[in-house]
């Protein structure tokens, strides 16, 4: 039943963590063009609104479903250094998820149509939040694949 369990987890987990990515991808341009636009019912905002609303939700969903694969299989005593790292990578993604991706937004649709230069730089640090997520995203990645290469 744990290994059903595990591998299960793993699948979900692989899946929303692709999900945040893939949102995560077109979210800066989309925000500097609402800002840009000053539309905050416009279609537009409404979709990155959403995109927003959605990478929270998995970015706590890959945290959670990597931690019942991890205990699933056999927990920290069985897996070494490299799922310790990445369990604190995912751990800092959903922070700045939280932190900087949804503040940012948030700041960004309080903005439009009174500070255009407040919606600006809140697009600059939406887009500076992704692109630090995106980096732990792939540092995650990377050592996902260390035990499979003899490194840890």
């Amino acid at each position: 039943m744990l290994f059903f369990l595990k591998w299960l987890s793993v699948i979900l987990h692989v899946i929303t963590a692709s999900a945040w990515f893939g949102l995560g991808l077109l979210l800066p341009r989309q925000a500097r063009s609402v800002a840009k636009t000053g539309a905050p019912d416009g279609p537009l905002a409404t979709v990155t609104d959403r995109s927003v609303f959605l990478m929270n939700i998995f970015a706590v969903l890959t945290l959670v479903f990597g931690l019942i694969a991890l205990f699933s299989g056999g927990g920290f005593d069985v897996y070494r250094w490299p799922y310790h790292t990445s369990i604190t990578l995912i751990l800092l993604l959903v922070l700045d998820q939280f932190l900087v991706i949804r503040a940012s937004w948030s700041a960004l649709t309080g903005a439009l149509g009174t500070d255009a230069d407040e919606a600006r730089d809140a697009a600059t640090r939406l887009a500076t939040g992704t692109g630090a997520g995106h980096l732990l995203w792939l540092a995650t990645l990377v050592l996902m694949f260390f035990r499979r290469m003899g490194l840890s």
